[in-house]
C-alpha cells in the first residue's frame, strides 16, 4: 500500500507553473509555481498536533479559545475546549504571525444563488486540501488516507472525537450516508461525478470502524485525492440531521416536505443539505469555522464562529481568529465597484479576467477605501471561449455551424491583439482554446491554431461555403436568403467584449447582435438548446484539473459554463434514451478521456493519449478561444493580516482554500 496517512501527499503530476507577462507568453526566470512557495513559505499545514510536534520539535501544551466562547463554557453554556476538539486536531502555522481574535469579514455575492466564491472557498472545508505552496494535497477533514498501488482502492481516516457545529459527533457514518443515500440515489444525484466514476462505474463502500471508510473503484482513479480537495463538500454530510427529510429514514418525508412547501421529499432535502452558494438553513450542522445564523430581507447571509471548529494555530489557539463572516449581497457590477472603492470589502477576489478593465478605477480608490490593489498570474486556458451551437434547431445554421471552414472564419476574424490591448492591458496571451502551454502533451501549434488575425482567408473560407454577400456587400447570406445573423448573448460583464467581437465579424459579413442575459436565463436557454453561441471563462484546463474533470475539454460541456450541445450530453447520460446522438468524433473523445483519466500520469500512453484528445478538439474548434492566461485581480483592505498574496486563485487548487483563510485576522 501506498501510504498517505497523516503525511503530506506529493501530487503524481508534476505543477511546474511560469509566469507570463507582457502578452507574449514568455516564460520568466522563476515559475509561478517558485512565485508561489515563497510566498507561503511562513504557512504550513500539519495534520495533527503530534506530527507538528514530531517534524518541528516544537511542543503545543494546552488549548485556548476566543473570548466569546471562553464566556459560554463559564456560563455551562459549552464544554471546555478541550472537549470541543478531536483528539488530534489539525495545526496551521499562520503565514506571518499569531493572529489575536474578533472582527467580522466582509465579503461580496452577486444574488441569493450566487456563487460568492470568497465566502464559500474561505469557509467550506473538504476532507483533503493542497498544501499552500500548491505542491501536494494534505489532510484537512479527514486525518489521512491510504491510497492502494494500482489507484483502486481508497481508505480515508477521520479525526476521533470531530464534531459537527452541534456537537454531535463526525463519523464514518456521514460518509456512508452521503455516499449511500445521496450520491446513490437518483433523484438527489441523477448524474453522477466524474470523479467517483472511474470505467463509468460508481466504487464499492464499506465502513471500516466508526473513524475509517474504504472505497474499491473497478478501474484505476489515480486523481481522487486531487479530487477529494476540491469537491465542494459533497463526499459527507450530517446523517442525524438530514435524516429526517429521506424517504429511506422517514417514510412521512413527503408529508414533511410539503409542509415546509415543497412538493416532494428529495426537493426539502436538497434544500437543507445545500453547503454551498445556496445555503439558506441555519440548522444545518457543518463542520466549516462559521456557522450560518441568520439571512436577512436583503438575502445577505451572516456566519458566527463555529465552536466545534477542529484546526489550531502553533500556539494551541483554537481557529479561526475572525469571529464572524458577512456574505454582502451586491447588486450588479457598478454596485460591486462601488463597494469596493468605499472599502466595504475585506478581501474581493475579482476572478474573471474581465475585471481587468477596472483596476485603473480601483487602483484610484486605494487610499479613500484603505485598500491595496493586487495582480496575479492565473493559469486559465482562456479568458473567454465561443461554442458556436452545433445541435442549433435551425437546421440552415446547424449546417453553417458543422461546417468547419465557418468555424475557423469565425476564428480567423476575431483580432486577439485588439482584444488583449482593450481589456487586458497587454497582459494576456492571444491564443486558441486550449489547455495551458505547460501540459505535458501540449504542443506549441495547438494555441496558434487558426488564432492569427487574418479577415482576408476568414473571407475567403467563407466565399468557398457559397455563402453569398447582400446587394449592399454589408453581410452575407444563408442558402434561404436571409442575412446571416447569429446573437451573442451572456453576462452583463461580457457584454463589452462581445461588442468589439461583434464588429470584428461584421468585417466578414457575419451579423452579430449582442445580449445581455440574467445568468437564470442563461442556462435555461441552453439547456433548452435555444442559444446560437455560448460562451464563457475556459479554467480548469490545468493536467491536474483535466484528470479529474474534463468538462472544458470535449463536449457538450457543463451546463453552467452556459456553452452548447446540451443534447449531445443529456444523450450520452441517458445512455441514448433522450437528447441526441452526438457524431462518431465526439464518442470517439469520450472514449479516448475514459482511458486517459485512468492512465497514470507521465506514461507514454497517458502523453498519447493527452496529445490525440487535444489535436483532435483543436482542429474540430469546438470552442474558439479568444486571449488565455489573464492575470486576475484582487483587492484587500490594508487592516487584514495573514493573507498570502502571490498566490493562484482558480479552481483548480480550490480558490483561496490553500492559504487557509481560519489563519487571517484583523490587527486590533
Amino acid at each position: 500500500m501506498r501510504k498517505l496517512l497523516c503525511i503530506f501527499v506529493v501530487v503524481f503530476l508534476a505543477v511546474n507553473l511560469p509566469v507570463f507577462s507582457g502578452g507574449a507568453g514568455e516564460s520568466e526566470e522563476k515559475t509561478q509555481e517558485a512565485a508561489v512557495a515563497a510566498e507561503t513559505a511562513g504557512l504550513q499545514v500539519y495534520a495533527t498536533v503530534s506530527e507538528y510536534e514530531r517534524i518541528t520539535g516544537q511542543k503545543i501544551a494546552g488549548f485556548n479559545e476566543a473570548p466569546a466562547l471562553r464566556e459560554k463554557v463559564a456560563a455551562g453554556e459549552l464544554p471546555p475546549v478541550e472537549q470541543r476538539l478531536p483528539e488530534e486536531p489539525m495545526v496551521v502555522q499562520p503565514l506571518r504571525g499569531i493572529g489575536v481574535y474578533g472582527g467580522t469579514l466582509r465579503l461580496s455575492a452577486r444574488g441569493p444563488m450566487g456563487q460568492g466564491l470568497d465566502v464559500e472557498t474561505t469557509r467550506i472545508q473538504e476532507l483533503a486540501v493542497f498544501s499552500p505552496d500548491l505542491q501536494s494535497v494534505v489532510p484537512n477533514v479527514a486525518k489521512g488516507w491510504e491510497l492502494s498501488d494500482d489507484y483502486k482502492t481508497l481508505t480515508i481516516f477521520l479525526r476521533e472525537g470531530m464534531k459537527w457545529s452541534d456537537g454531535e459527533p463526525f463519523t464514518a457514518d456521514d460518509v456512508l450516508f452521503w455516499y449511500e443515500d445521496i450520491l446513490l440515489d437518483d433523484q438527489l444525484f441523477p448524474s453522477k461525478p466524474q470523479e467517483w466514476t472511474p470505467g463509468g462505474e460508481l466504487p464499492k463502500v464499506e465502513k471500516l470502524n466508526d473513524y475509517a471508510v474504504r472505497f474499491r473503484f473497478v478501474r484505476p482513479n489515480p486523481t481522487i485525492i486531487s479530487a477529494l480537495a476540491v469537491s465542494r463538500g459533497d463526499i459527507f454530510a450530517p446523517k442525524h440531521y438530514l435524516k429526517k427529510y429521506h424517504i429511506k429514514y422517514n417514510p412521512d418525508a413527503n408529508d414533511l416536505a410539503k409542509s415546509e412547501g415543497y412538493e416532494q421529499w428529495w426537493i426539502a432535502f436538497k434544500f437543507h443539505n445545500e453547503r454551498g452558494a445556496r445555503l439558506q438553513d441555519p440548522d444545518l450542522p457543518v463542520v466549516d469555522p462559521w456557522v450560518l445564523s441568520t439571512v436577512d430581507s436583503q438575502g445577505n447571509r451572516y456566519y458566527e464562529r463555529n465552536p466545534y471548529f477542529w484546526k489550531v494555530d502553533v500556539a494551541g489557539n483554537q481557529l479561526p481568529y475572525i469571529d464572524t463572516q458577512a456574505r454582502i449581497m451586491v447588486e450588479n457590477v457598478q454596485v460591486l465597484e462601488l463597494k469596493v472603492i468605499a472599502g466595504e470589502f475585506d478581501v474581493m477576489a475579482h476572478g474573471s479576467p474581465t475585471f481587468m478593465k477596472d483596476y485603473t478605477l480601483f487602483k484610484e480608490g486605494e487610499e479613500k477605501g484603505d485598500y491595496r490593489v493586487l495582480v496575479r498570474n492565473a493559469p486559465r486556458g482562456n479568458a473567454q471561449v465561443f461554442g458556436l451551437n452545433l445541435t442549433h434547431k435551425d437546421p440552415i445554421l446547424r449546417e453553417i455551424f458543422n461546417d468547419i471552414r465557418f468555424r475557423q472564419a469565425f476564428s480567423l476574424a476575431i483580432d486577439r491583439n485588439e482584444l488583449n490591448e482593450l481589456f487586458y492591458f497587454g497582459k494576456a496571451t492571444p491564443r486558441q482554446a486550449t489547455v495551458v502551454p505547460w501540459a505535458s502533451f501540449y504542443e506549441d501549434w495547438m494555441g496558434k491554431y487558426y488564432a492569427e488575425f487574418d479577415p482576408e482567408k476568414a473571407n475567403e473560407l467563407l466565399d468557398e461555403m457559397g455563402l453569398e454577400w447582400n446587394t449592399g456587400h454589408e453581410y452575407r447570406l444563408r442558402p434561404d436568403g436571409e442575412v446571416l445573423s447569429l446573437t451573442l448573448e451572456s453576462q452583463k460583464k461580457l457584454v463589452a467584449i462581445n461588442e468589439v467581437i461583434s464588429d470584428h465579424l461584421k468585417r466578414v459579413g457575419i451579423k452579430a447582435d449582442v445580449q445581455s442575459r440574467s445568468t437564470p436565463l442563461l442556462r435555461r436557454r441552453f439547456s433548452e438548446n435555444e442559444a446560437d453561441v455560448g460562451q464563457w471563462s475556459m479554467a480548469q484546463t490545468t493536467e491536474l484539473a483535466m484528470q479529474r474533470s474534463l468538462y472544458w475539454v470535449i463536449p457538450p460541456w457543463q451546463l453552467w459554463v452556459g456553452l452548447s450541445c446540451v443534447p449531445w450530453g443529456n444523450w450520452l447520460q441517458s445512455g441514448g434514451e433522450t437528447g441526441e446522438e452526438p457524431p462518431e468524433t465526439v464518442k470517439k473523445l469520450y472514449a479516448l478521456a475514459r482511458e486517459w483519466q485512468t492512465t497514470l500520469a507521465g506514461t507514454d500512453r497517458y502523453l498519447e493519449l493527452g496529445k490525440e484528445l487535444q489535436t483532435i478538439v483543436v482542429k474540430n474548434l469546438f470552442l474558439i478561444g479568444t486571449v488565455g492566461m489573464v492575470p486576475n485581480l484582487w483587492t484587500v483592505k490594508n487592516d487584514i493580516e495573514n493573507v498570502a498574496e502571490d498566490v493562484m486563485y482558480v479552481s483548480d487548487y480550490g480558490f483561496w482554500r490553500p492559504y487557509q483563510a481560519v489563519q487571517w485576522f484583523f490587527r486590533e
